[in-house]
């Protein structure tokens, strides 16, 4: 069990430095896949802030309708 997690555990550390070097072979130099990198950064940013920006609209819009209705009567 031992040997298993430390073969996992030596096979992550190696990933990257094996990725970047994979990329460079294949025509990416560093400052391509750094901005690859950061659009995809970027793209789950948006990804995770669009719901939440919809939720508050959604919870303002209620708001705005229900302080409407105490001020018509």
């Amino acid at each position: 069990m031992a040997q298993e997690l430390n073969v996992t555990t030596e096979a992550l550390k190696t990933t990257p430095p094996a990725l970047v070097a994979l990329l460079h072979a294949g025509g990416m130099t560093p400052s391509d896949w750094v901005t690859v990198l950061t659009l995809c950064y970027l793209t789950l940013q948006i990804g995770l802030l669009i719901p939440r920006y919809i939720d508050r609209y959604r919870r303002w819009r209620r708001r705005r309708h229900t302080d409407t209705e105490i001020e018509d009567t």
